[in-house]
């Protein structure tokens, strides 16, 4: 066979391989049976390592795929070389979990369809005990202190792998010290060694159990491995108390004898085997060395806690006595127990000394602090320094009602610590604060109670209830008792004299009264009888007063004072007498029927009252107003008409009859002449008559007043303009009347308006400036052009300005008179081209030098107005412009109609061309007066 032939068959025979491999997907390999993975060697150096290769085991490739297993066993699994440590994997294979290590092969081909599927068959694997030792002969050793994990016995090492989890621990065994296993960790076992006293040491016991894992065929049905552990047991410090002392236990010699610590009292349940007395950590030296177990208490609070009698405020201290024991067995620990012994201070009594304070119900002491009536106990040092007891807090006090008059919550406004729902009052002091204004008399009896943990407090938010039983809120466990006092006042009664009054009103005409009888009260108690009546200055007067004789209303001022027990009380009465009600005399009168102001009150005869209201004509009423008021032109009041007023003065407090007086008003009608008058003249029209600027109506009898003595008013009533400035005059016209009324009058009031005339220069300006008339600068802001001095028509179009020319310029004042200054002559001058100014400047036309139409909006066009600069069209309008090329053909003529040249030519010979860059030459002949013609040369730029 040629060498072309065979390799066309070597690649025939390739493709049908290939196309054998990926024909078919989703086949199931035979299983991968390992049933000693521990004894599995991948890497041949003689130490197992449990890892296997599925493209080996399987009798793949790479090429054909990539091995994937469940996510939770993916850590066994290496994709990338297929190989798959068995050690990792968790559990052996049982009938139930046959599929349980599924592993599958995926690759392109086959998407997500298996390429193929393998199970693996895992024998079980119960794991190898550590080596045995000891007289027990055992594998492991733990404390009975905590649950032991069996599996710690195991070896677990690089070459030794740990057993599978799915297996069974079961006690071989029937000691009563097996407690059993642990039901959260079933491989934890839990034992309780008994204390025996003397050797051996230590107590210990061995205790066997055996691990089984099961498997399937065609591995061993089961594994299993068996240990034996030795549990010892947790020495034991014992069970130390904590002994609290109430310094009364003390001193009432209950602890003068020494105690033995070792009592159960103290300490109980203690090993006696290796234990000792922590002797270095007692302050009271009271432990000699560490096995002596003797202290005294009364000692150590004689020489500590006291300090012989100088330290009576001591609270309360505390010691501690330790006694420990030694473990043995290097897998316990030690252990100590601590005794503790607190003393604390007893409450010293206080009480209330005698007598009982008094108090009267009528009066007003403000907040009286119970706690300040008690007197609390004061006790000397040994070193001879004063101490006092003195228990004041908010958070271990409270106080309460004993008795009293009343029902049980008259506490006369006593708070107590635990309000009536059983929750903290807030409010609470010690203080016990109460009022006794206006309480029951009678005895009261109020108890202060103190808790004994205010010797002792625990933290700053502590709360102790001194009434509280152990079952209760805020109920604080202590050794000493509480400590109580009673605290007794006395309520005293008084006679009621009643309440202040005020406002009492009667007549005159009663002649006398009953003063008790109008004395206010509280709805509940009577007047008493035995009261004093006094007057302001102190003066004893009868309860039945008789009223002095006035011809005013008088006001008195009465204190009624009563006395029981001591007890003063008093009541003021405040009482006016008033006289029978007057509303003056009649009066009349006659006004002038244009001034209709005037007050009725101000009419009256005699001296009326002022609590009346008037009444009158049309429903008029003065509603609540004594003064009857009428002001002409206000708009808010009555309109006065003629006719009777009637003043009604009602009957005053504590009287019965009225009283009223009437005021007749009649009017007498002025002269009519016409309003005031205002009008406006221009200064320039010289005069005005004022008579011409009355109303037709208005009587011509008066005669004209010029009040401001402008000297501008002649006698037959004319106004002459020419000595008057811009600003209003006021003239009035007076014609007089018949009594009540006054001369009639009326103001004229006269705004002459004078417009200065405009400061306007002669006006010079440069032909090629196109100036009109409108851009003449003008210094103010109301102005109008004349063609001459005497046109009466103002310039309305903005003319262009010419030579020799002159207008007529008057300010005006902008408003509907159209008042004008005088007129000013306004010369106008236009320079020609190449003529000077009067400063010296040149009128000259300086064309651009250069064109370039690429857009850019500079020197786009030859152009013929230029801001600022010149307006061609507008200067001369009949000018006419040609362009020529370098060889003297014509290319552009313009004129005030045509497009401005941009590059391109409009002549007959070239018309809409674009030109050629390069030099061009113009001729510019204005056609105006005498302007001479302008040429130059320009470059055109593309």
């Amino acid at each position: 066979m040629r060498p072309i032939e065979k390799q066309l068959l070597s690649l025939v025979i390739f493709i049908c391989s290939i196309y054998t491999s990926y024909s078919q997907c989703d086949q199931t390999l035979p299983d991968i049976v390992k049933c000693n993975m521990e004894t599995i060697d991948f890497d041949t150096d003689g130490d197992p390592d449990g890892i296997i290769n599925l493209y080996t085991e399987t009798g793949t490739t790479p090429a054909d795929g990539v091995w994937m297993i469940e996510p939770r066993y993916a850590t066994a699994l290496n994709p990338t070389n297929g190989n798959v440590s068995l050690w990792i994997l968790p559990a052996a294979t049982t009938s139930v979990t046959l599929d349980e290590y599924s592993f599958t092969l995926m690759n392109a081909t086959c998407g997500d369809t298996p390429f193929r599927t393998v199970r693996l068959i895992l024998g079980p694997y119960s794991g190898i005990a550590l080596p045995r030792t000891g007289d027990l002969n055992v594998n492991a050793q733990g404390c009975d202190d905590e649950s032991f994990d069996l599996f710690t016995a195991f070896v677990l090492d690089e070459t030794t792998p740990a057993p599978h989890q799915n297996g069974i621990w079961t006690y071989n065994g029937s000691s009563p010290n097996f407690v059993g296993f642990d039901p959260m960790n079933p491989s934890r076992i839990i034992v309780d060694i008994p204390y025996q006293e003397g050797e051996p040491i230590p107590d210990q016991e061995a205790f066997e159990f055996t691990y089984t894992v099961s498997g399937t065929s065609p591995c061993v049905p089961t594994s299993a491995t068996t240990v034996r552990i030795s549990m010892v047991r947790q020495v034991s410090a014992g069970s130390p108390s904590e002994i609290d002392i109430c310094e009364s236990e003390i001193l009432a010699g209950v602890f003068d004898a020494d105690i033995d610590l070792r009592d159960d009292r103290y300490l109980s349940g203690e090993d006696i085997d290796n234990g000792f007395w922590f002797s270095d950590e007692d302050p009271t030296g009271q432990i000699a060395n560490d096995q002596d177990s003797f202290i005294n208490l009364r000692t150590i609070y004689e020489d500590f806690v006291t300090a012989n009698g100088n330290n009576l405020r001591f609270g309360c201290s505390e010691f501690e006595f330790s006694y420990g024991v030694r473990q043995r067995s290097g897998v316990c620990s030690d252990d100590k127990a601590t005794i503790s012994f607190t003393f604390y201070e007893q409450l010293r009594p206080f009480r209330q000394p005698d007598p009982a304070p008094e108090f009267c119900a009528n009066q007003d002491r403000g907040s009286l602090n119970l706690f300040d009536l008690l007197e609390f106990t004061t006790e000397t040092t040994t070193s001879g320094a004063s101490v006092d007891f003195v228990y004041d807090s908010d958070s271990y006090t409270n106080w309460r009602r004993v008795s009293g008059p009343g029902t049980s919550d008259n506490n006369l406004g006593l708070m107590s610590l635990i309000d009536a729902t059983g929750n903290l009052n807030t409010e609470y002091t010690h203080l016990g604060t109460i009022n006794t204004l206006n309480a029951t008399p009678g005895t009261y009896v109020f108890e202060y109670l103190v808790s004994p943990k205010i010797n002792c407090q625990d933290s700053a938010d502590e709360t102790c209830n001194p009434l509280a039983s152990p079952l209760d809120d805020f109920y604080c466990e202590h050794p000493c008792a509480v400590e109580s006092a009673l605290v007794t006042i006395e309520i005293l009664a008084f006679d009621y004299p009643g309440e202040d009054t005020v406002d009492v009103n009667l007549c005159i005409s009663d002649m006398q009264v009953d003063l008790r009888s109008l004395l206010e009260t509280n709805g509940s108690d009577v007047v008493a009888t035995t009261g004093v009546w006094t007057d302001s200055s102190g003066g004893a007067i009868n309860n039945t007063f008789v009223f002095p004789d006035s011809t005013t209303s008088q006001t008195y001022t009465f204190t009624y004072t009563t006395n029981r027990n001591g007890c003063n009380d008093s009541a003021d009465l405040t009482l006016t007498i008033h006289t029978e009600p007057n509303a003056g005399e009649d009066a009349s009168i006659l006004i002038c029927s244009d001034d209709r102001t005037l007050t009725l009150f101000d009419l009256l005869g005699g001296t009326p009252d002022t609590t009346g209201e008037w009444t009158g004509p049309f429903g008029y009423s003065s509603e609540g107003d004594n003064r009857g008021i009428f002001i002409e032109g206000d708009d808010d009041l009555f309109i006065l008409q003629p006719g009777e007023y009637v003043y009604n003065v009602p009957a005053n407090d504590g009287c019965t009859t009225s009283d009223q007086a009437t005021v007749m008003v009649n009017f007498v009608d002025p002269v009519a002449i016409g309003d005031d008058i205002n009008e406006t003249f221009c200064k320039t029209s010289g005069s005005i008559n004022l008579f011409t600027l009355l109303e037709r109506s208005t009587i011509r009898t008066g005669t004209f007043v010029d009040p401001e003595d402008t000297g501008a008013l002649s006698p037959d009533g004319t106004v002459d303009f020419q000595t008057l400035e811009s600003r209003i005059y006021t003239f009035r016209y007076v014609v007089n009347a018949e009594e009540p009324c006054g001369e009639s009058a009326l103001n004229i009031n006269l705004q002459i308006i004078d417009i200065p005339v405009p400061e306007v220069p002669a006006q010079e300006f440069c032909i090629l400036d196109a100036v009109r008339l409108d851009d003449i600068v003008v210094d103010v802001s109301n102005y109008s052009w004349y063609a001459s001095l005497e046109s009466e028509t103002p310039i309305l179009d903005n003319p262009l300005l010419l030579d020799n020319q002159t207008y007529y310029i008057a300010a005006n004042d902008g408003g509907n008179e159209q008042c004008e200054s005088e007129r000013l002559a306004v010369p106008i001058t236009i320079l020609n081209t190449g003529e000077r100014s009067l400063d010296g400047e040149l009128c000259t036309l300086d064309f651009q030098d250069g064109v370039s139409p690429n857009g850019d909006n500079q020197n786009d066009t030859f152009s013929l107005f230029i801001d600022d600069v010149y307006n061609i069209p507008e200067a001369f309008p009949d000018f006419d412009l040609k362009i020529y090329n370098r060889y003297g053909s014509i290319v552009y003529e313009g004129r005030k109609d045509t497009e401005e040249f941009r590059g391109e030519s409009n002549t007959s010979v070239r018309l809409g061309d674009d030109l050629p860059s390069g030099t061009y030459f113009y001729i510019f002949t204005p056609n105006f007066q005498n302007n001479q013609p302008i040429q130059g040369s320009f470059y055109l730029s593309r």
